[in-house]
């Protein structure tokens, strides 16, 4: 078996976002316009979790949203067309995110859901198998990109990267691993129980404690966790709250080792001292990290759009997955030559021709192909350090090995 696993989604490919100025003798000649854009919009669309409780860590999506789709219609659009992109953003709210999925698709008549941040897939997910439209890209870790055939995932999955943190932190020489996850949505009970499944493959003791992120403190917990012999903790909920969360151990002089997940990362982790040597696996390549030539050209892109976006509290890793799911996108479109006419099954055929992608270094290698569903069994490492996010293995992917692919984890998965 290779560093990859049947029965779940990978895809991709990218294009260049910036229009090169070229020299003529000694003379600088000016940039070259982008041609204009006469058809018809390709409209596609997004949800997020922009406002409410998740506002700390996806308050900027939006933005990376529109930042995407501009950038796009400035290097000449998606075979002359402009792209427009509609976000609808639900607050973290179920009950919201059907009727608006309904509303892109039959108001707006987006052809993909292209980068949903948002943890209610699962209440819209069969709305779009029945109406034939793709969704692509998102939070890797969402557990219904491994379940749906309409769902093109763009990074390793949850499985992946969770069970990576927890090999990671019995490398580190934790011995009783615990996570305190988020209540508030179902994607967080997954990490639950996809963690309690790897700690004990790997033999690892372990508690996990679900938290409010209304909480006023999280002292309870924390005492819950040292009481217990937890000499590591995976924080499983948003930054501010993981923030919060060590801050709290901290205080009550309980200093273990603390894990996290690129789901949950963020700007805010480096402003405290309690998460300082917080170690964390993520699906994709290190989105605070520009000497990665895609990801400077991303921040190169962003920050020109809105002023300092990636140096803000608000643009994390899953902020930065909307940005992958756009290049996704794009890659799918150029593949299947979309244009205004074209549907959500012309988008479907794109994805499914890339073979081994990875969006000029965005993210592992990528592959759909038609009823064979693979997904990538390598994830990239990192810490947070000196008041910095800094890559491991000099940004480098870590694959998971054999021994570690016959885990039931994976075999059930796959």
């Amino acid at each position: 078996m290779k560093n990859t696993i049947r029965r779940c989604v990978v895809s991709a490919a990218a294009l260049s976002m910036l229009v090169l100025a070229g020299c003529s003798g000694a003379q600088e000649s000016e940039p070259a316009a982008a041609p204009e854009l006469t058809g018809p919009p390709i409209v596609v669309g997004t949800v997020c979790g922009c406002s409410g409780v998740s506002a700390p860590t996806h308050g900027r999506v939006d933005d990376v949203a529109q930042a995407w789709a501009d950038s796009v219609n400035a290097s000449g659009g998606i075979n002359g067309h402009p792209v427009k992109i509609v976000v609808k953003d639900i607050g973290q709210e179920p009950s919201k995110a059907l009727a608006a999925v309904k509303s892109l698709v039959e108001e707006e008549g987006a052809v993909a859901i292209v980068g949903p941040i948002t943890g209610t897939t699962g209440s819209w997910r069969q709305y779009v198998e029945e109406k034939g439209i793709p969704v692509v890209g998102g939070v890797p870790s969402d557990g219904t990109f491994l379940v749906s055939d309409d769902f093109y995932i763009a990074g390793s999955p949850n499985p992946v990267i969770t069970y990576g943190l927890v090999k990671l932190a019995k490398e580190e020489g934790t011995s009783k691993f615990g996570v305190v996850y988020c209540s508030e949505s179902p994607v967080c009970a997954d990490s639950d129980a996809l963690a309690a499944k790897s700690a004990t493959d790997l033999g690892l003791d372990y508690l996990s404690v679900k938290a409010a992120a209304t909480a006023p403190n999280y002292t309870a917990v924390c005492q819950t966790m040292k009481n217990e012999g937890v000499d590591g903790i995976f924080l499983a909920h948003i930054a501010s709250v993981d923030v919060r969360i060590a801050e709290d151990c901290h205080k009550i002089g309980y200093k273990p080792q603390f894990y996290t997940s690129a789901g949950t990362l963020g700007n805010e982790f480096v402003q405290s001292s309690a998460t300082d040597g917080v170690l964390f696996t993520q699906s994709n390549a290190p989105y605070f990290d520009p000497s990665v030539p895609a990801v400077g050209e991303a921040h190169e892109i962003l920050d020109s759009h809105y002023d300092d976006l990636t140096e803000s509290e608000q643009f994390s890793a899953v902020a930065f997955d909307q940005w992958i799911a756009g290049k996704l996108f794009e890659a799918a479109a150029e593949q299947a030559q979309l244009t205004s006419d074209s549907t959500g099954a012309d988008v479907a055929r794109g994805l499914r021709e890339l073979d081994g992608e990875t969006l000029d270094g965005l993210a592992p290698p990528l592959t759909y192909s038609g009823t064979s569903r693979i997904y990538p069994t390598c994830y990239y490492v990192g810490e947070v350090r000196d008041g910095e996010l800094k890559a491991r293995n000099e940004g480098q992917t870590v694959c998971l090995d054999e021994t570690d692919l016959q885990s039931e984890l994976f075999v059930s998965a796959g």
